[in-house]
């Protein structure tokens, strides 16, 4: 099958914020907060919205043949560990009065009965600086990794992710467990971060996977002319739920 067909089999539907709505309420007195003036009230805090139920979930077990998996991954699928392709996506809004510098984006993942529990395998973007337009491109490469559009090449399986948000200085970290996407913004002159953001992440299961749990988790710092503040972690879970209805890569 041509890899472009592949790519339109396999491509995440564009994400639109669900109705799950979240302001980002101050830390108690003392946590961060520096300045004489008072707090907004909440219209004037920023708000994230976050996926309503599920996520976008693509099955990888179907590249045992694929030119971009290496041996060492193909040894695995062989012996049945499965991989699925997850997309955690967030917007922000920026609040009436001042701009958002950070913001600490957290996925954590468990599971139930089954094959063990999920474990993170790689992660997307783990380095970027982001514009008011990006184009990312999801890729399959040799070990399942995720690259950026000047990164990955012939032989690929993904998608281009177009996104329009605020210029944003984007590290990742993970363990097996979870990961951290820490946005800044890299001039402390601009209107601060606001936008939508996608995160991916290749999880892999020992077996067949089982039912997955999440939670994820966000938190800010906001800057106005005579105050900083940080914000409460904001949290949402989901699940235990089984990961029915995955695109597969055929």
């Amino acid at each position: 099958m041509p890899l472009d067909e592949a790519d339109a089999q396999t491509a995440f539907p564009e994400w639109r914020p669900d109705a799950v709505h979240r302001w980002l309420e101050p830390s108690d007195e003392g946590g961060g907060v520096r300045g004489p003036v008072a707090l907004p009230d909440a219209a004037g805090r920023p708000h994230v919205e976050l996926p309503r139920s599920v996520f976008d979930c693509i099955s990888l077990d179907g590249l045992r043949d694929h030119p971009s998996v290496d041996p060492l991954v193909r040894a695995q699928l062989d012996a049945g560990v499965s991989f699925r392709l997850l997309r955690f996506p967030f917007s922000l809004r920026r609040p009436a009065d001042g701009r958002v510098r950070e913001i600490v984006f957290s996925v954590r993942l468990d599971g139930g009965d089954g094959s063990g529990p999920p474990r993170v395998h790689s992660i997307h973007p783990t380095r970027e600086e982001t514009h008011d337009e990006v184009a990312t491109d999801v890729a399959l490469e040799p070990q399942l990794s995720l690259g950026s559009l000047a990164q990955v090449g012939v032989g690929r399986i993904g998608r281009t992710v177009t996104a329009r948000r605020s210029r944003a200085a984007v590290v990742g970290l993970w363990g097996e467990l979870g990961a951290d996407w820490v946005l800044q913004t890299p001039n402390r002159s601009d209107s601060g971060l606001d936008g939508t953001w996608e995160f991916l992440s290749v999880v892999r299961w020992d077996g067949p996977p089982g039912r997955l749990s999440a939670l994820l988790a966000v938190s800010a710092t906001v800057e106005t002319s005579r105050r900083l503040w940080t914000t409460k972690r904001v949290e949402h879970a989901y699940g235990p739920y089984e990961l029915v209805g995955c695109q597969a890569i055929v």
